[in-house]
Protein backbone atom coordinates (compact mmCIF):
# COMPACT_ATOMS: atom_id res chain seq x y z
CA UNK A 1 0.00 0.00 0.00
CA UNK A 2 1.45 3.39 -1.23
CA UNK A 3 1.99 6.01 2.14
CA UNK A 4 0.01 8.68 0.76
CA UNK A 5 -3.14 5.76 0.90
CA UNK A 6 -2.17 5.00 4.76
CA UNK A 7 -1.90 8.81 5.49
CA UNK A 8 -5.52 9.28 3.64
CA UNK A 9 -6.81 6.77 5.87
CA UNK A 10 -4.81 7.40 9.16
CA UNK A 11 -6.87 11.34 8.72
CA UNK A 12 -9.95 9.33 8.69
CA UNK A 13 -9.17 8.53 11.99
CA UNK A 14 -8.79 11.91 13.71
CA UNK A 15 -4.85 12.26 12.45
CA UNK A 16 -3.76 15.15 11.13
CA UNK A 17 -1.01 15.10 8.07
CA UNK A 18 1.88 15.44 10.58
CA UNK A 19 0.68 13.28 13.01
CA UNK A 20 -0.14 10.34 10.61
CA UNK A 21 3.47 11.50 8.91
CA UNK A 22 5.29 11.43 12.30
CA UNK A 23 3.84 8.09 13.58
CA UNK A 24 4.90 6.18 10.18
CA UNK A 25 8.20 7.65 10.90
CA UNK A 26 8.46 6.29 14.40
CA UNK A 27 7.52 2.71 13.40
CA UNK A 28 9.89 2.80 10.81
CA UNK A 29 12.52 3.77 13.31
CA UNK A 30 12.45 4.68 16.97
CA UNK A 31 13.36 6.01 19.46
CA UNK A 32 13.71 9.22 18.00
CA UNK A 33 14.51 12.66 19.10
CA UNK A 34 12.99 16.08 17.77
CA UNK A 35 15.76 16.81 14.93
CA UNK A 36 15.80 13.38 13.58
CA UNK A 37 11.50 13.03 13.79
CA UNK A 38 12.26 16.29 11.39
CA UNK A 39 14.06 14.84 9.14
CA UNK A 40 12.68 11.21 8.83
CA UNK A 41 8.92 12.27 8.21
CA UNK A 42 8.97 15.67 6.71
CA UNK A 43 7.19 17.59 9.23
CA UNK A 44 9.03 20.98 9.93
CA UNK A 45 11.03 21.39 12.99
CA UNK A 46 8.66 24.32 14.25
CA UNK A 47 5.81 22.22 13.84
CA UNK A 48 7.43 18.78 15.28
CA UNK A 49 6.82 19.45 19.20
CA UNK A 50 3.76 20.55 19.38
CA UNK A 51 2.45 17.52 17.15
CA UNK A 52 4.77 15.09 19.27
CA UNK A 53 2.48 16.70 22.38
CA UNK A 54 -0.91 16.17 20.84
CA UNK A 55 0.10 12.31 20.32
CA UNK A 56 1.25 11.55 23.38
CA UNK A 57 -1.55 13.32 25.00
CA UNK A 58 -3.74 10.50 22.86
CA UNK A 59 -1.02 7.81 23.69
CA UNK A 60 0.14 7.01 20.73
CA UNK A 61 4.15 8.76 21.11
CA UNK A 62 5.47 7.75 24.45
CA UNK A 63 8.45 9.57 25.60
CA UNK A 64 11.45 7.30 26.30
CA UNK A 65 15.33 8.75 28.02
CA UNK A 66 18.30 8.12 26.56
CA UNK A 67 19.70 6.80 29.77
CA UNK A 68 22.53 8.84 29.64
CA UNK A 69 23.52 12.01 32.04
CA UNK A 70 21.86 14.26 29.70
CA UNK A 71 18.84 12.08 29.92
CA UNK A 72 17.93 13.34 26.30
CA UNK A 73 13.90 12.69 25.51
CA UNK A 74 13.28 10.26 22.74
CA UNK A 75 10.20 9.26 21.58
CA UNK A 76 8.69 5.95 20.43
CA UNK A 77 5.46 5.07 18.84
CA UNK A 78 2.43 2.97 20.33
CA UNK A 79 2.68 -1.14 18.78
CA UNK A 80 0.74 -0.57 15.46
CA UNK A 81 -1.26 -3.88 16.82
CA UNK A 82 -2.44 -1.75 19.77
CA UNK A 83 -3.18 1.10 17.40
CA UNK A 84 -5.19 -0.48 15.56
CA UNK A 85 -7.36 -2.33 18.22
CA UNK A 86 -7.50 1.22 19.58
CA UNK A 87 -8.87 2.45 16.24
CA UNK A 88 -11.66 -0.39 16.12
CA UNK A 89 -12.97 -0.32 19.41
CA UNK A 90 -13.32 3.41 18.93
CA UNK A 91 -15.07 2.92 15.84
CA UNK A 92 -17.51 0.59 16.96
CA UNK A 93 -18.16 2.68 20.15
CA UNK A 94 -18.87 5.78 17.20
CA UNK A 95 -20.89 3.29 15.54
CA UNK A 96 -22.92 2.49 18.69
CA UNK A 97 -23.00 6.29 19.28
CA UNK A 98 -23.95 7.37 15.88
CA UNK A 99 -26.88 4.20 16.04
CA UNK A 100 -28.68 5.02 19.02
CA UNK A 101 -28.64 8.69 18.53
CA UNK A 102 -30.18 8.42 15.05
CA UNK A 103 -32.59 5.85 15.77
CA UNK A 104 -33.88 8.44 18.77
CA UNK A 105 -34.18 10.74 16.21
CA UNK A 106 -36.07 8.49 13.54
CA UNK A 107 -38.65 8.02 15.75
CA UNK A 108 -39.52 11.40 16.08
CA UNK A 109 -40.87 11.34 12.74
CA UNK A 110 -44.56 12.14 12.12
CA UNK A 111 -46.41 8.75 12.43
CA UNK A 112 -49.07 10.27 9.99
CA UNK A 113 -46.63 10.61 7.34
CA UNK A 114 -46.56 7.88 4.24
CA UNK A 115 -44.67 8.27 0.95
CA UNK A 116 -45.98 8.88 -2.11
CA UNK A 117 -43.92 8.78 -5.41
CA UNK A 118 -45.05 9.45 -9.07
CA UNK A 119 -43.11 7.93 -11.75
CA UNK A 120 -42.99 8.62 -15.60
CA UNK A 121 -42.52 6.20 -17.98
CA UNK A 122 -43.45 2.67 -18.61
CA UNK A 123 -39.71 1.37 -18.70
CA UNK A 124 -39.56 3.19 -15.69
CA UNK A 125 -42.60 2.20 -13.86
CA UNK A 126 -41.94 -1.35 -14.49
CA UNK A 127 -38.42 -0.98 -13.23
CA UNK A 128 -39.45 0.54 -9.54
CA UNK A 129 -41.79 -2.34 -9.57
CA UNK A 130 -39.07 -5.11 -9.86
CA UNK A 131 -37.28 -3.46 -7.43
CA UNK A 132 -40.14 -3.32 -4.93
CA UNK A 133 -40.55 -7.17 -5.93
CA UNK A 134 -36.80 -8.09 -5.36
CA UNK A 135 -36.94 -6.56 -1.97
CA UNK A 136 -39.82 -8.50 -0.59
CA UNK A 137 -39.86 -11.04 2.05
CA UNK A 138 -43.21 -11.96 3.20
CA UNK A 139 -46.29 -11.57 0.49
CA UNK A 140 -46.50 -10.22 -2.59
CA UNK A 141 -50.86 -9.43 -4.46
CA UNK A 142 -50.64 -8.57 -8.06
CA UNK A 143 -53.21 -8.26 -10.49
CA UNK A 144 -52.00 -7.44 -13.78
CA UNK A 145 -52.10 -8.62 -17.69
CA UNK A 146 -50.36 -11.35 -19.11
CA UNK A 147 -47.53 -8.55 -21.11
CA UNK A 148 -46.70 -6.97 -17.55
CA UNK A 149 -46.92 -10.46 -15.66
CA UNK A 150 -44.23 -11.95 -18.34
CA UNK A 151 -41.63 -8.46 -17.60
CA UNK A 152 -41.89 -9.32 -13.88
CA UNK A 153 -41.68 -13.18 -13.76
CA UNK A 154 -37.49 -13.65 -13.09
CA UNK A 155 -37.99 -11.01 -10.14
CA UNK A 156 -41.32 -13.12 -9.19
CA UNK A 157 -39.85 -16.43 -9.06
CA UNK A 158 -36.87 -15.36 -7.38
CA UNK A 159 -39.27 -13.82 -4.45
CA UNK A 160 -41.38 -17.01 -4.68
CA UNK A 161 -38.42 -19.37 -4.57
CA UNK A 162 -36.41 -17.69 -1.39
CA UNK A 163 -40.22 -18.37 0.34
CA UNK A 164 -42.48 -15.23 -0.34
CA UNK A 165 -46.45 -16.52 -0.77
CA UNK A 166 -47.34 -14.56 -4.15
CA UNK A 167 -50.98 -14.50 -5.00
CA UNK A 168 -51.79 -13.13 -8.50
CA UNK A 169 -54.50 -12.89 -10.89
CA UNK A 170 -54.04 -12.20 -14.91
CA UNK A 171 -56.76 -10.00 -16.97
CA UNK A 172 -56.25 -12.26 -19.74
CA UNK A 173 -54.17 -15.67 -19.66
CA UNK A 174 -50.65 -16.08 -18.73
CA UNK A 175 -48.26 -17.25 -21.90
CA UNK A 176 -46.25 -19.56 -19.12
CA UNK A 177 -47.45 -22.15 -16.62
CA UNK A 178 -47.27 -20.13 -12.96
CA UNK A 179 -46.11 -22.00 -10.04
CA UNK A 180 -47.67 -19.62 -7.10
CA UNK A 181 -51.36 -19.24 -6.40
CA UNK A 182 -52.55 -17.75 -9.63
CA UNK A 183 -55.88 -16.70 -10.92
CA UNK A 184 -57.24 -15.89 -14.63
CA UNK A 185 -59.63 -13.39 -14.99
CA UNK A 186 -62.96 -13.76 -16.86
CA UNK A 187 -62.40 -12.40 -20.60
CA UNK A 188 -65.19 -10.73 -22.27
CA UNK A 189 -65.55 -6.92 -23.51
CA UNK A 190 -65.88 -5.33 -20.05
CA UNK A 191 -62.25 -6.87 -18.70
CA UNK A 192 -60.78 -5.37 -22.08
CA UNK A 193 -62.29 -1.62 -21.33
CA UNK A 194 -62.24 -1.19 -17.47
CA UNK A 195 -59.20 -3.02 -16.31
CA UNK A 196 -56.97 -1.75 -19.84
CA UNK A 197 -53.71 -0.73 -18.84
CA UNK A 198 -54.10 -1.37 -15.28
CA UNK A 199 -51.48 -3.19 -12.99
CA UNK A 200 -51.93 -3.41 -8.89
CA UNK A 201 -49.22 -4.80 -6.80
CA UNK A 202 -48.90 -4.89 -2.73
CA UNK A 203 -45.84 -5.98 -1.58
CA UNK A 204 -45.56 -6.88 2.34
CA UNK A 205 -48.55 -5.63 2.84
CA UNK A 206 -46.55 -1.71 3.35
CA UNK A 207 -46.32 -0.81 -0.04
CA UNK A 208 -48.75 -0.46 -3.12
CA UNK A 209 -48.14 0.02 -6.29
CA UNK A 210 -50.46 1.30 -9.14
CA UNK A 211 -49.60 1.35 -12.87
CA UNK A 212 -51.95 3.12 -15.18
CA UNK A 213 -50.77 2.30 -19.01
CA UNK A 214 -53.55 2.89 -21.27
CA UNK A 215 -53.46 5.58 -23.65
CA UNK A 216 -50.56 8.20 -24.05
CA UNK A 217 -49.61 9.14 -20.32
CA UNK A 218 -48.32 5.91 -19.18
CA UNK A 219 -47.41 6.44 -15.04
CA UNK A 220 -47.36 4.76 -11.81
CA UNK A 221 -47.78 5.54 -8.16
CA UNK A 222 -45.98 3.84 -5.11
CA UNK A 223 -47.11 5.00 -1.55
CA UNK A 224 -46.96 3.73 1.97
CA UNK A 225 -50.39 4.67 2.83
CA UNK A 226 -51.79 2.43 5.25
CA UNK A 227 -55.54 3.48 3.69
CA UNK A 228 -54.31 2.74 0.23
CA UNK A 229 -52.58 -0.47 0.56
CA UNK A 230 -55.34 -2.15 2.58
CA UNK A 231 -57.84 -1.29 -0.27
CA UNK A 232 -55.69 -2.57 -3.05
CA UNK A 233 -54.90 -5.61 -1.58
CA UNK A 234 -58.88 -6.31 -0.51
CA UNK A 235 -59.46 -4.56 -4.42
CA UNK A 236 -57.36 -7.87 -5.79
CA UNK A 237 -58.87 -10.69 -3.77
CA UNK A 238 -62.36 -9.58 -4.01
CA UNK A 239 -61.41 -9.49 -7.63
CA UNK A 240 -60.00 -13.20 -7.19
CA UNK A 241 -63.28 -14.62 -5.16
CA UNK A 242 -65.72 -13.09 -8.09
CA UNK A 243 -64.03 -14.56 -10.42
CA UNK A 244 -63.64 -18.24 -9.20
CA UNK A 245 -67.34 -17.94 -8.25
CA UNK A 246 -67.69 -16.98 -12.05
CA UNK A 247 -65.79 -20.02 -13.57
CA UNK A 248 -67.50 -22.20 -10.54
CA UNK A 249 -71.14 -21.25 -11.89
CA UNK A 250 -71.21 -19.96 -15.32
CA UNK A 251 -74.54 -20.82 -16.75
CA UNK A 252 -76.27 -19.92 -13.17
CA UNK A 253 -74.88 -16.51 -14.05
CA UNK A 254 -75.22 -15.86 -17.82
CA UNK A 255 -79.05 -17.08 -17.40
CA UNK A 256 -79.34 -14.26 -14.51
CA UNK A 257 -77.27 -11.52 -16.01
CA UNK A 258 -76.99 -12.34 -19.32
CA UNK A 259 -73.64 -13.93 -21.63
CA UNK A 260 -71.42 -11.56 -20.74
CA UNK A 261 -72.89 -10.44 -17.47
CA UNK A 262 -73.53 -7.15 -19.23
CA UNK A 263 -77.04 -7.21 -16.62
CA UNK A 264 -74.98 -6.76 -13.97
CA UNK A 265 -72.03 -4.73 -14.94
CA UNK A 266 -74.17 -1.95 -16.91
CA UNK A 267 -75.48 -0.79 -13.77
CA UNK A 268 -72.98 1.05 -13.10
Amino acid sequence: MKTNSVLTTLKKYGFTEYEAKIYIALLQRHPLNGNEIANQSGVPNAKVYETLKRLIDRHVIFNVADGSSSNKKLYTPLPYDELLVAMETEFEEDHKLLNSYFKSLSTNNNVGWSELYHISGYAASLEALREMISGSSTNIYISCWAEEMGHLKTELSEAHERGVKIVSITFDKADVHLPWQHYKHHEGPFSDQRHLGELSCVVDDQRVFILHSAGDDTHAVISSHTALVRTTVNYIRHDIYINQVVQDFPEELSKIYGEQYEKLLDRF
